[in-house]
């Protein structure tokens, strides 16, 4: 009877990196609906090793776009220590959105179906009340409609999102509705 030898680190480590990079490619392509099988397929490994690294796809999610999920709450947090609101407020949607743009797994991942997965609903926690202090903030500031609240900018980016989706022979078909639902809402 032939055993098989376990992996070294090195052979372990080869296997994550291949593993994030292919779902990183099938993610930013597809969306959420890639499996964990499919991840598998594409790499050319068996699904086994696909486990071993990430249990669940909450997992693999989670190490895939840890860093695009920590740099969205930087990017909150710049926003909100920023002295004028309504660029801020500007910037900060121009940015992530535009980062959306070019990742159907992220952009998912941002509008309320990506909330089942833990880190995304960790970000999320870190990330809206930020959205909500800068909201005010532009309020105060007299540059924000008093009626536009943290929710309408939520919602705005689920919008830009369809039209993301909507409109993929025009990647930025979205910066369009941007500008006229800024326009909108500036004071």
């Amino acid at each position: 009877m032939t055993t098989t030898p376990t992996p070294t680190r090195k052979d372990a480590a080869r296997n994550r990196s291949l593993l994030l990079a292919t779902a990183g490619d099938l993610f930013r392509d597809a969306g959420l609906e890639v499996t964990l099988k499919d991840v598998a397929r594409q790499a050319g490994v068996g699904v086994g090793t696909v486990y071993r690294h990430f249990p669940t796809k909450d997992d693999l999610v989670a190490a895939l776009f840890a860093q695009q999920l920590e740099a969205e709450i930087e990017r909150a947090r710049k926003s909100v220590e920023a002295g004028d609101s309504w660029e801020a407020l500007v910037d900060y949607l121009k940015e992530s959105m535009r980062l959306q743009s070019s990742n159907r797994g992220l952009r998912a991942l941002m509008c309320p179906a990506g909330s089942v997965f833990d880190s995304v609903r960790e970000c999320k926690a870190v990330v809206n009340p930020l959205i909500d202090q800068l909201v005010k903030s532009a309020h105060a500031q007299g540059t924000l409609r008093p009626d536009c609240t943290s929710r309408d900018i939520a919602l705005l980016q689920v919008g830009l999102v369809g039209i993301m989706d909507a409109t993929p022979e025009d990647p930025n078909a979205y910066r369009r509705h941007l500008a006229l639902f800024l326009d909108g809402v500036r004071m």
